[in-house]
């Protein structure tokens, strides 16, 4: 078995934040020949085996109770399938400045789901820098904000971005649960991965939607990235963290990494920020430090599923 070393929470948050943080700009990699849809099911199928490979390299336990395998699938459903399916469809319509916004309210679902379904109580401190990291959000994409045009396309595209954040908590949620189960977070995820990849790949095959590969530099590299960076550590990384600050103050992430995805576009694209670029992003870093500073709560409550 390979020694295991225990990574602070500090480099658990920044790991998940820079790397998805940076996956905003690699996606555009994705877009082209194959479907936005048989991408993400390629992506997770890959990530799936490349973590089961690391559970058998690491001696962890893959026989899991089927009742586990239960959450797993509905795991696999809510975070890696029909949550990037809708957010893929969503950005056809929508800035990324807009599908940021909605999905930083994860903060607060995460933090209900929690109180609801974990017995944890409301992470007021969650709630509060949540608010504040949304209103960063807006500041900084105000000219997105601003240009909004409530069409019949646009209500339907927000409302696939509010379904789609609703089912990434679910997914944050049941990995919250089985972590408190004793369960490993890495072979709960390498199996929500690989449903949730063959959940997706049925339903664009069903959907008549062509099973495609580009075998370009382009497609290959960006999705080796999503894969082995946007996916397996970043998501080990979050849902560990997960598991020891609970999934109210996780979520933070998601306020936290659209300002590395403007980073990045500062870097790669040309975007000039402004006076209020730099407004907004201290802003997004003071309700950081108000929603990942130390609060109490209670332990999660939950029973073991026979």
């Amino acid at each position: 078995m390979a020694s295991q070393v225990r990574p602070s929470n500090a480099s658990l948050f920044l790991s998940t934040v820079l790397i998805w943080g940076t996956t905003w700009y690699v996606i555009l990699g994705q877009l082209g020949v194959v479907h936005p849809v048989v991408s993400v099911s390629w992506r997770f199928l890959l990530s799936a085996l490349l973590m089961l490979a690391i559970c058998r390299w690491r001696g962890i336990d893959l026989r899991l109770p089927l009742a586990i395998h239960r959450l797993c699938l509905l795991q696999g459903l809510t975070l890696f399938g029909i949550n990037y399916c809708l957010f893929y469809t969503a950005s056809g319509v929508l800035t990324t400045g807009l599908i940021s916004v909605v999905f930083s309210t994860m903060v607060f679902w995460n933090a209900l789901g929690a109180a609801l379904f974990l017995g944890r109580t409301l992470d007021h401190r969650a709630l509060i820098g949540g608010l504040i990291g949304m209103f960063g959000l807006m500041v900084l994409f105000a000219g997105e904000v601003s240009t909004l045009t409530f069409s019949d396309d646009t209500l339907f595209s927000l409302g696939l971005c509010l379904v789609a954040t609703l089912c990434a908590s679910t997914g944050n949620i049941v990995s919250a649960k089985t972590q408190a189960l004793g369960i490993s977070v890495w072979s709960t995820t390498a199996f929500g991965m690989l449903y949730g990849g063959g959940l997706v790949l049925a339903g664009a095959w069903m959907w008549g939607i062509p099973l495609r590969f580009e075998w370009t530099a382009v497609y290959i590299g960006s999705l080796a990235y999503l894969v082995v960076f946007g996916s397996v550590i970043a998501f080990a990384s979050y849902l560990t963290l997960l598991g020891r600050i609970g999934p109210g103050r996780v979520a933070y992430a998601t306020v936290a990494f659209p300002v590395v995805a403007v980073l990045m576009s500062v870097l790669f694209e040309g975007f000039k920020p402004d006076l209020w670029s730099g407004v907004a992003v201290v802003v997004v870093l003071a309700g950081n430090w108000i929603a990942l500073s130390h609060s109490k709560q209670k332990p999660a409550c939950v029973s073991v599923p026979r």
